[in-house]
């Protein structure tokens, strides 16, 4: 894979806006093809596909490299397919679409082996084949649609433009969310309006409506809805919300979340129904608040959590302590192997819904903490001995100041679950360089088809310590408690 900033010694970079043809030799992280000029310069062009040739124009050029977009495939790849979504291309969600599925899973993973070879110095990191599950459209747990002016100015409910995001595409359907979703979203687009609901319109101009959620779980077939406003009217709302929930089957509940203001705190109330909707996966019903963050694929929720325990390979005699649990998705499949979990979570909202869901479970032996997880970490850190660390952070992975924290302690090993392969590459080589870790398995799961974008989990250890290999049907006693949860604050 070729390297941002290897744009060739002394190579001649081209001119903005000039046209150049390609041979496109590989695909970068982000989903764009890389290619070089007859003069050596790096370009990454959106839209292009390794094996073609293509004529392209530079919209831009940075220090070592040229970024650019595909204007005629002069030479298809194979591996080429029709975009499934009308507005591919215009909306900035998707990405991947022009690639087959299949092909979109191998790209993914050997972009994982790039990454932790060039960032984290794994040069033959151990990165299994590429997990895909289920259908590649219609996936999505969550779809967030954001209220701004279209390219004529008026008012539109939709996704962000890719290449002008202050600009909103409506949206008719959105082919990776399940067709319930695109049918309320369509109708809150076209009632607002008659309501008098105003969305937040052009420059100058800010209405009350900005941001509508929809969350649809896949098992139990409830949907959430919450609505992101300004400050102002609640009746309307009040109104919209309740013809929502009448008009469309398996809407539980609609909430209203207000913006906050600078020094504020945002605010949630229910207009109708619940703040929480309910999903299940391998046996467990699990509380979903509105606000609570849970895994976006629904056909993957219960490989991706067999994968995570599987790796981490818990004993009945150990302590587990898990980072950025959220509702207990993870924690509840590692507290019947393990000895105990103690598991750490920042959202208030998560960790009630982690308490009820390992309740309902029958789960006894684990306990959950309401803290940011960095802030938590040192002292828990030195309380126990702990068995092993199980992490699932947020995009932007672990804090700094974290990830020399688990490097400095007495941890063997640890399971860290990631969404984005840069900032798993990133701590990977910081646990490598500054704690002795040493990556053991990476399993990529394609949870994001038709994007850019990829689950791992990996596996690191210290050091050989007699312990069989972690995998499925390893034999360990199940641990199951029934007794309280512990409340801990």
């Amino acid at each position: 894979m070729i390297a941002v900033g290897s744009g060739g010694a002394g190579a001649v970079p081209p001119a903005a806006g000039s046209g150049v043809e390609l041979e496109i030799v590989d695909l970068a992280f982000g989903g764009r093809g890389v290619g070089r000029t007859a003069a050596g310069f790096v370009v990454f062009v959106a839209g292009a596909l390794p094996g073609e040739a293509v004529r392209a124009r530079i919209d831009r050029v940075r220090r070592g490299y040229a970024e650019a977009t595909c204007l005629e495939v002069l030479r298809p790849s194979p591996a080429r397919t029709a975009p499934p979504c009308s507005h591919y291309g215009a909306c900035g969600g998707c990405d991947l679409q022009h690639l087959a599925p299949e092909d979109q899973a191998r790209a993914k993973r050997a972009q994982v082996a790039a990454l932790l070879a060039r960032v984290a110095g794994c040069g033959d990191a151990p990165v299994r084949e590429a997990v895909t599950i289920g259908a590649p459209l219609a996936y999505r747990f969550r779809m967030d649609f954001d209220w701004g002016a279209d390219a004529g100015g008026a008012p539109a409910l939709g996704l962000h433009r890719r290449d002008r995001p202050a600009e909103i595409v409506p949206i008719a359907e959105c082919r990776i969310q399940p067709e319930a979703g695109n049918a309320i979203r369509n109708w809150i687009a076209a009632r607002a309006g008659e309501r008098g609901l105003g969305s937040r319109g052009p420059a100058g101009r800010r209405g009350l409506l900005r941001r509508v959620a929809i969350q649809v779980a896949h098992r139990t077939g409830e949907i959430l809805v919450t609505l992101e406003t300004g400050r102002g009217e609640t009746k309307a709302l009040a109104c919209l919300a309740r013809d929502l929930m009448r008009r469309h089957a398996g809407v539980v509940g609609v909430v209203r979340r207000t913006r906050a203001e600078p020094g504020r705190s945002a605010q949630a109330s229910i207009l109708v129904g619940r703040d929480h909707l309910f999903e299940e996966v391998d046996g467990d019903r699990l509380m979903v608040p509105a606000g609570a963050f849970f895994q976006p694929n629904v056909f993957g929720l219960a490989r991706l959590r067999r994968e995570a325990v599987d790796l981490l390979d818990p004993r009945a005699d150990e302590a587990i302590l898990e980072l950025y649990c959220g509702v207990g998705f993870l924690t509840l499949a590692a507290a019947r192997r393990a000895g105990s979990v103690l598991a750490v979570e920042g959202s208030r909202e998560a960790v009630a819904a982690a308490r009820y869901n390992a309740a309902r479970a029958g789960i006894g032996n684990a306990r959950f903490l309401c803290r940011e997880s960095s802030a938590a970490l040192p002292g828990l850190l030195r309380e126990t001995d702990w068995g092993a660390l199980l992490l699932d952070p947020p995009r932007s992975g672990l804090p700094r100041g974290a990830a020399g924290v688990i490097a400095r302690s007495r941890l063997r090993r640890l399971v860290y679950v990631s969404c984005d392969p840069g900032t798993l590459a990133r701590d990977v080589g910081l646990l490598s360089l500054e704690g002795g870790f040493r990556l053991v398995s990476v399993v990529p799961l394609d949870l994001f088809p038709q994007t850019h974008h990829v689950e791992c989990v990996a596996l690191l250890a210290r050091e050989a310590s007699g312990r069989r290999a972690a995998g499925p049907g390893g034999g360990l006693a199940q641990a199951q408690g029934a007794g309280r949860v512990e409340v801990e604050e």
